[in-house]
């Protein structure tokens, strides 16, 4: 995400000041090298923060959040990265083709939300349910269906319990692709407008076009007859 370039400018920039002052401190101030070392070091964090402070702001302001925000959404990512592993550990426990398809799917809808709002944070709050129940949900029903699929000798009323958790991770599948819609929601509306843009442009063009040739000369020929007169009326003068 953008925000972490900051943290590259900061350390671009900040090099080259605590050398400078490095070299300072030992050609000019004389000093003892762990005092020179301490120099470089204290050099580098005075210059580093403040850039890397102002170039965030920067990317905070483009994306509509307070730092506040920021940090409460990746801590939001960093809580979800482990679960989405724990969504793909699953691959070695489907059984079935249908399985591992629909497991595939609804790992890949995860997937696309999070890095979706990984690359944009400031669309955490159009799925922010994602994040708070709908992936712990799917994560845990399929664990515990997988889980269970495993085991022999199980009962009607066991097979009938998974069935009905296989039709609720299909609902769950739905819910993620809900999310996805809403996600890419503002995405298609700009799209609609630059189409849109795009279309009058194309209609004002083709008007131009289809203007007659000799209706543009008789415009010609009118500018260069008052340009004539013009020119003639000068001469009298």
């Amino acid at each position: 995400m953008k925000y972490n370039l900051s943290y590259v400018l900061g350390a671009l920039l900040a090099v080259p000041i605590s050398f400078i002052a490095f070299l300072f401190s030992i050609f000019q101030l004389d000093l003892n090298f762990i005092i020179d070392m301490t120099v470089f070091a204290g050099s580098y964090v005075l210059s580093f923060l403040p850039i890397q402070w102002y170039s965030s702001r920067k990317y905070l302001k483009e994306m509509g959040l307070t730092r506040r925000e920021f940090h409460f959404i990746r801590k939001q990512l960093n809580d979800a990265q482990p679960k989405l592993k724990r969504l793909y550990k699953n691959y070695m426990r489907v059984r079935s083709y249908s399985e591992f398809k629909n497991l595939n799917e609804v790992a890949k809808l995860a997937r696309t939300i999070y890095n979706a709002v990984k690359q944009s944070p400031e669309k955490f709050y159009t799925v922010e349910s994602f994040f708070y129940s709908h992936l712990d949900n799917t994560v845990n029903l399929i664990e515990n269906y997988t889980m269970l699929q495993r085991m022999p000798n199980k009962s009607k009323e066991e097979k009938a319990k998974l069935k009905q958790t296989k039709l609720t991770i299909d609902e769950n599948k739905r819910t993620l692709v809900a999310d996805l819609k809403q996600l890419n929601e503002s995405s298609y509306h700009q799209l609609d407008i630059e189409m849109e843009l795009a279309d009058i442009a194309k209609d004002r063009n083709n008007y131009t076009q289809a203007i007659p040739e000799s209706t543009k000369e008789k415009v010609n020929l009118r500018k260069k007859a008052k340009k004539y007169e013009y020119e003639m009326e000068r001469n009298d003068d």
